[in-house]
């Protein structure tokens, strides 16, 4: 049996992401856990697929995500999937002035800030996963609360807030991650996410860049500069936009042409 790698412990929104992903594509795959988006990209080297968050719709895209993405040779992100991510503060206390700590997940707490911004008295013990979170609050349940997926609450809690997320409407993007690129698709409208290193810094080249997107009519919908690392002020850029199939090879032949830049491709999806 093929094998597939996420965010774990069980329970996370990443399974029911990786399960869902995989119903869709009609795929059979043993799920595998590990603590840390690092960890899942050092055992996705022994697995068939990978399932990682890209983007959250409050918090935005998720830079460790995209920066192994980069740093590895021929991964690629061939499926997308968006579920709905919804929050519940528990705790056996009985209302918020008694709660002392917060065990919170560190994504999870940049998706409730404006909940917590209402209690100034609250110290936060920030975790690896929402699970975690649950499992230290139930070893400590003094004066302690947690946050965590509303598919989580259970009725043995004192003090239950559901829906303290900052927006209603909060959802996060999964992508689906292999080691090959996917070469024919059927869709007719695709999303590409592109990483572009110029060579060389000059003025008007982002502009340039740019325009040269706009002349093909190319809806460019994120783009994002992200440090090279290896030295100060030099940057890659994570591109994502809307692309028919067919005019790919001809977007990125005219890029090289135009533009003295590296272009990797990290994904084609729907």
């Amino acid at each position: 049996m093929k094998k597939v790698v996420t965010l774990g412990p069980a329970g996370t929104y990443s399974e029911i992401a990786t399960k869902k992903l995989l119903k869709v594509l009609n795929m059979d795959a043993k799920i595998l856990f590990e603590p840390s988006i690092d960890f899942c990209f050092e055992k996705f080297k022994e697995t068939d697929y990978l399932v990682l968050p890209l983007e959250n719709s409050i918090d935005g895209y998720i830079q460790r995500t995209l920066d192994l993405l980069n740093s590895n040779e021929h991964y690629y992100i061939n499926k997308e999937l968006s579920i709905p991510i919804t929050f519940s503060l528990v705790s056996n206390e009985v209302s918020m002035d008694e709660i002392e700590t917060v065990y919170v997940q560190f994504k999870t707490q940049n998706q409730c800030l404006n909940f917590f911004h209402q209690f100034k008295h609250l110290k936060f013990v920030i975790t690896d996963s929402n699970v975690q979170s649950l499992n230290l609050h139930l070893k400590n349940p003094k004066k302690t609360a947690a946050v965590v997926p509303t598919h989580l609450v259970s009725n043995k809690h004192q003090l239950v807030i559901n829906h303290i997320e900052d927006e209603l409407t909060n959802q996060t993007r999964f992508v689906l991650i292999e080691k090959k690129l996917w070469e024919e698709r059927v869709e007719k409208n695709l999303k590409v996410l592109l990483v572009l290193s110029p060579n060389v810094d000059r003025p008007g080249l982002l502009y340039n860049l740019l325009g040269t997107f706009a002349k093909h009519n190319i809806n460019l919908s994120s783009i994002m500069s992200r440090p090279k690392k290896d030295k100060i002020g030099t940057y890659h850029f994570f591109l994502e936009l809307n692309l028919q199939s067919k005019n790919l090879k001809e977007l990125l032949q005219t890029l090289k042409n135009s533009i003295d830049l590296n272009i990797k491709i990290l994904g084609v999806y729907a």
